[in-house]
């Protein structure tokens, strides 16, 4: 029986898909693990190349005591780390520094930069204090946040941006279970 037949009957699941034991057969392939047998391997037709695992990536954290700038991207609310204030080009947080900055962060100051053709859609001083809670970053008192609000000319960058400390262990609250 060629291997034509064989696979035709195989897929079609018609009777002669067993080989009789009397039939001539041809010798086995070789097994698909190669390099028990000395062979060397072949992936997608290229020889000797062996299934390389990608490295673990390792995500870079924020470090303790440093002071970040952070821009919140109007179309997606995003949160960029930037270099300074107004600027509106940085990189995203990776899971990381977002449960760093959750954890250790300490929003200190925050600003809103409108322009004059939007001036009126400028959110309360209110509402802009109150940014960092919807992210999560921790903040003292209202009244001890430093607020900058500005008109910029068109073109100039325009949003939120949060400046955060992250806070050294020796600042951070100690973690109190439930008293009785």
């Amino acid at each position: 029986m060629s291997i034509f037949d064989r696979l035709i009957s195989t897929l079609t699941g018609g009777d002669a898909a067993t080989a009789p034991a009397s039939a001539p057969t041809k010798a086995a392939p070789p097994a698909a693990d190669g390099e028990a047998e000395g062979q060397p391997r072949r992936f997608m037709g290229r020889e000797g190349a062996k299934n390389v695992e990608p490295e673990a990536v390792v995500e870079k954290g924020l470090e303790p005591g440093c002071v970040i700038w952070l821009h919140v991207q109007p179309a997606s609310q995003n949160l960029l780390l930037v270099s300074e204030l107004g600027e509106a080009g940085g990189t995203e947080l990776n899971p990381t520094q977002t449960a760093d900055l959750q954890r250790a962060g300490w929003c200190e100051e925050v600003a809103y930069h409108a322009g004059y053709d939007q001036y009126w859609k400028m959110p309360s001083q209110e509402a802009i204090l109150r940014t960092p809670s919807l992210y999560r970053i921790p903040t003292p008192l209202m009244n001890r946040m430093k607020l900058e609000t500005k008109l910029v000319k068109q073109g100039e960058p325009r949003g939120f941006w949060m400046r955060v400390r992250i806070r050294t262990p020796q600042e951070m609250p100690l973690e109190e279970g439930p008293r009785l």
